[in-house]
């Protein structure tokens, strides 16, 4: 990174703030455009101007950044997919390029989103150039580690993880038996869990793994206490994440509240 101001177009989450502070912190002057309304109160202490805009007003959203000066983009946060459904939601440009795709899948639109912000000369930026500190490391975090059956699961959910990954449908599987019970798609990794669990009752385990092709300027795999209470929920036994791939938003209470609930966690 080159610039002493940064761009951050902001989905949903505690993880735009977290950049945010970071950022801040470093003395850089965030320009932040909030995508969803709820998370601009958490983003205003550390930037300098918040705007909030809908995530289909696509041209709005590359004229204020460049309006302001901004160079340097990073784009961080849930984001609801549900909008490509929505047309009414969208403007001339996202409509537009979405017209010339041949497929929705994550990488095509990643790139696509990527190539739309070059056009007005906006640099993407690696998501983890301030948050290194929160890719997990290999190993066991929990007082329960899983059992050589649980480890076999993990084994077969990380290898089709990888494939669906591969295939650009999503980015997490539930697995138990060695029999696949969910597979992410649209509807984002709590709602893959909360299905996988439905079918497979109690004892499911949880993969997420990044993309072989993951572009980390535009996408990096993430979980938080959220995907926790819902596998609490759903009676889940294990979240598998991949080492050295997967932002943790806070590591030490995640560890905590699995803990509490008899979850291994483990990166592998």
């Amino acid at each position: 990174m080159k610039e002493a101001k940064i761009g951050l177009i902001a989905g949903q989450g505690k993880l735009p703030r977290v950049l945010a502070e970071a950022a801040f912190n470093r003395g850089i002057e965030i320009i932040a455009v909030a995508l969803n309304d709820r998370i601009v109160e958490d983003l205003r202490p550390f930037s300098q101007k918040v705007y909030s805009f809908g995530i289909g007003q696509t041209n709005k959203i590359i004229k204020t950044l460049r309006n302001e000066g901004v160079k340097e983009v990073t784009i961080l946060g849930k984001v609801d997919k549900s909008v490509l459904l929505k047309p009414w939601k969208l403007d001339w440009r996202a409509i537009r390029t979405l017209r010339a795709l041949r497929h929705h899948g994550d990488d095509n639109l990643f790139l696509a989103i990527k190539g739309e912000l070059e056009k007005d000369g906006l640099h993407l930026v690696d998501q983890t150039h301030f948050l290194k500190e929160l890719l997990v490391k290999k190993g066991v975090f929990t007082q329960r580690s899983p059992t050589p059956h649980e480890w076999q699961d993990i084994e077969y959910g990380f290898q089709l993880a990888k494939e669906i990954g591969r295939l650009d449908i999503g980015q997490t599987v539930v697995v138990k038996g060695k029999t696949i019970l969910a597979v992410e798609a649209i509807e984002g990794t709590d709602e893959t869990i909360r299905r996988g669990c439905r079918l497979g009752e109690a004892g499911a385990i949880v993969v997420k793994v990044s993309r072989p092709q993951q572009d980390f300027r535009l996408d990096v795999p993430t979980v938080g206490n959220q995907t926790l209470e819902v596998m609490r929920e759903g009676k889940a036994v294990v979240l598998a994440l991949e080492a050295e791939k997967t932002l943790v938003i806070d590591l030490k209470e995640m560890v905590a509240l699995a803990d509490a609930a008899s979850i291994s966690l483990v990166a592998v």
